[in-house]
């Protein structure tokens, strides 16, 4: 059995470097401890956040094709959530943690947060085909297809952590050389299934929705979920996509390799897993006069509103009886 060591994740050690490396310039000595400031409460923020919506899914809420995948995605937000926590624990107080456990740790983090991406498109992509191709969907969805797409997303999410983290993060292997070319070769295998498979599907999906509910505005309000879905989508093209483009880039050329740059994605990636309780209760709750403690339920109805205008042209022009 390995002896007990200090946590020494990935991150952490990051963190320990970078605050070395940042003692060096004078008017950015603060810069570390801003982000651990503004990480910490967002991140304990998530945590409880995406632990009540994790309860609410599972025990309060009607399980519905569109509530599996916001269930698996609060439980993988849930689980960053945690990773991040330790991390910042870690840093500010040496804690004795077995090795294997820390790598163990480490993996899933990598794991849950590629989950995550993958289940934000696979809820876009879903919700695009329902809303303009409603007879060919109502005609071919499989009953349980949520499920099953979960059920292959959180594999593949597991095959392509083990693949990157194996092939190129450091102190994993005792013979591990970051320059060799499998590291190479997995970090183009994540780039082309980020940025050429599950970036393109999910702003296409989103920006269709978006054109959709904008000329609808008028004729009625849209649905609460398809404000939720684009609101998600929009987040994770900003704080997810964003980061993993610099880290992409910052392989290659390490120029970009930077304290700031790695601190600003700490900082995004605490927010991006946090976030997503504000978004259910910001939309469950806006305008509505159903009960405050079903925002999540509102926040993922896909009935669409009528808009006040609407309402007034129906009082005036009443559908004939039959």
């Amino acid at each position: 059995m390995a002896d007990a060591i200090a946590l020494s994740s990935h991150i952490a050690i990051t963190i320990k470097t970078v605050h070395k490396r940042l003692e060096h310039w004078a008017k950015k000595q603060y810069f570390l401890e801003t982000i651990i400031i503004l990480s910490v409460p967002t991140c304990i923020w998530g945590f409880i956040g995406n632990g009540v919506d994790f309860w609410l899914l599972c025990f309060r809420i009607k399980r519905t094709r569109f509530s599996v995948y916001i269930l698996n995605l609060t439980a993988a937000d849930l689980i960053v959530n945690i990773y991040y926590l330790m991390v910042f624990i870690s840093f500010l107080v040496p804690l004795n943690v077995n090795l294997y456990f820390s790598r163990v740790m480490e993996i899933i983090y990598l794991f849950a947060y590629n989950t995550s991406i993958y289940l934000v498109t696979a809820v876009a992509a879903e919700r695009y085909l329902s809303v303009f191709f409603p007879v060919w969907y109502q005609r071919h969805r499989r009953k349980h297809l949520s499920i099953f797409v979960c059920a292959v997303l959180w594999p593949f999410s597991c095959l392509v952590s083990l693949v990157t983290y194996i092939s190129c993060y450091p102190r994993f292997l005792s013979s591990h050389n970051e320059e060799r070319a499998g590291c190479t070769a997995a970090t183009i295998f994540e780039i082309t299934i980020t940025f050429l498979v599950f970036q393109p599907i999910l702003f296409f999906s989103t920006a269709a929705l978006c054109i959709k509910m904008q000329r609808e505005a008028k004729q009625r309000a849209p649905a609460r979920l398809d404000i939720t879905i684009t609101i998600l989508a929009v987040v994770f093209l900003i704080f997810s996509f964003t980061v993993r483009m610099v880290d992409a880039i910052a392989y290659w050329h390490q120029t970009l390799d930077a304290p700031v740059p790695f601190l600003l994605s700490l900082l995004f990636d605490s927010i991006k897993s946090s976030i997503n309780p504000s978004i259910y209760i910001v939309v469950g709750c806006w305008k509505t006069k159903k009960p405050r403690h079903k925002f999540l339920e509102t926040a993922l109805s896909d009935k669409a509103e009528r808009t006040q205008v609407d309402q007034k042209q129906t009082e005036k022009y009443p559908k004939p009886q039959v």
